[in-house]
């Protein structure tokens, strides 16, 4: 097999050729021993996880000597050729990583993990086999003259699932929704990011299938090293404002009450020599609401995410005060478990994005601007479906209801109106209802909001988009 650098492929082959030939001359055989890994977990079933178990080959104890490495002569001519190479001489012995995490590399270890144990569990003895030696050497010359690595940002998405066909989908600014990797969630099991559901056993748990998607960013650093501080290393990431963005942009499009777990940072597994554990940002950890998991299953949505993500980013969304605390608690909302708290939050949500436009007439009150507001914008809404007399019913319905809880009243047993004109003794349709028409108003507001010529006064009819 052909090498970019025949020097260091001679090397390299005598040196595990001696180092074999030497451990068979003291006539034991390799031993393997099957070991139980506690911190990594395999998918058995979709939401079953078993821990991983494999056989590890029993290094001699020789190996642990650096006085034994240095002793042999072809270990010494390999280093030779290493200090020779314009580019090895940086990537052994020495810190290697991505800007922000550098991690020393020893060049005995190296050897060990990708040349010896490749042949040593090929042929289960002692023995040099040129096709395993140059199968692990391919790997083992094309990871140490890497230019780039590639560093894993990922969120665990809480309460959230999507079409198999839609995992892996492009979103705005580099980012995937996909399902986690195994060593993806056992990192996020090991930190306490992700709630489990149950251990069944010292060797397995379940996991909710909607706890096992991630928001990820992968992005790509040229491979950094030495211990001289990089430039960028104290720059902050990108990925925290994306997935708080996104979440708010999955709350707005597809309802539910998807919220994440802590922020992980992994090395690409497929990297040379990438480190097997992440670091992660401790954040609280907050859970959704079991019956309203966020479902993304048209391809549709992947769309409107996109222009809802680039919308919250808007210089001009940003500055508008009542439009981001709308925001915010509408997505409070929706992590709410009982309705009474949901309906408070939401009829926030609807003041801020009514009650003080200059459109509407002053001398109503607060409950008659609601209803002049979601009147004016949502009238003949193809997306709501409804007639204005349902609108204004459900708000007035809604207003009354929030008052009886915030002042602490005993709560009358009536009838709801709901969009579709039906009525119902059930709070939780109401408030289902009023968040559906909430996510379709902040929707309509972010595109009016960065309309030409607009302006945060009178409340106009702007153009609709569908959904």
């Amino acid at each position: 097999m052909p090498a970019a650098h025949e020097p260091l492929r001679c090397a390299a082959a005598n040196l595990v050729t001696a180092i074999l030939a030497g451990l068979a001359e003291e006539g034991a055989d390799p031993r393997f021993v099957l070991q139980r890994d506690y911190r990594s977990w395999k998918r058995s079933q979709q939401e079953v996880f078993l821990g991983h178990e494999h056989e590890l080959w029993q290094h001699p104890v020789e190996f642990s000597s650096t006085d034994w490495w240095c002793s042999l002569p072809e270990y010494r001519a390999l280093r030779a050729v290493i200090a020779d190479h314009e580019v090895l001489h940086t990537r052994l012995d020495t810190l290697v990583g991505f800007p922000s995490s550098l991690v020393r590399r020893q060049l005995n270890t190296v050897v060990i993990q990708y040349l010896l144990t490749p042949v040593v569990e090929a042929t289960r003895a002692y023995r040099f086999d040129r096709d395993a030696f140059e199968a692990a050497y391919a790997s083992f010359e094309t990871g140490l003259l890497a230019g780039t690595v590639r560093l894993v940002e990922y969120v665990p998405l809480l309460g959230f699932n999507m079409s198999p066909s839609l995992a892996g989908t492009s979103l705005p600014g580099g980012l995937t929704i996909r399902p986690m990797s195994d060593v993806e969630l056992s990192e996020a099991v090991r930190v306490m990011g992700i709630p489990i559901g149950q251990f069944t056993s010292t060797n397995s748990f379940n996991l909710s299938r909607f706890h096992q998607n991630a928001l990820v960013l992968e992005r790509s650093f040229p491979v950094h090293t030495g211990s001289d501080q990089h430039p960028d290393a104290a720059m902050p990431s990108p990925f925290d404002d994306a997935a708080r963005r996104m979440i708010t942009a999955l709350r707005v499009v597809c309802g539910g009450s998807v919220t994440y777990g802590r922020p992980m940072r992994l090395q690409n597994q497929d990297d040379f020599d990438a480190q097997r554990y992440a670091s992660a940002i401790l954040t609280e950890v907050h859970h959704p609401a079991e019956d309203r998991p966020t479902l993304l299953v048209d391809r549709a949505k992947v769309e409107e995410l996109h222009e809802v993500y680039a919308l919250l980013g808007d210089p001009r969304i940003l500055g508008m005060r009542f439009l981001q605390n709308a925001l915010r608690r509408l997505v409070m909302a929706g992590s709410r478990v009982l309705p009474e708290d949901r309906l408070i939050d939401l009829c926030i949500t609807a003041e801020s994005l009514f009650v003080h436009h200059s459109g509407l007439p002053r001398t109503q009150n607060k409950r008659e601007h609601l209803v002049a507001g979601a009147k004016a914008l949502l009238t003949s809404d193809p997306e709501l479906d409804t007639e204005d007399r349902h609108i204004e019913q459900l708000i007035r319905d809604a207003y009354r209801r929030r008052n009886t809880e915030m002042h602490g009243d005993i709560a009358e047993t009536e009838l709801l109106c709901l969009l579709d004109g039906s009525t119902t003794h059930d709070l939780r349709a109401l408030v289902d209802d009023l968040e559906r028409l909430l996510r379709r108003t902040a929707r309509l507001f972010l595109v009016r909001a960065t309309a030409p010529g607009s302006g945060r006064g009178a409340i106009t009819r702007p153009r609709t988009t569908s959904s």
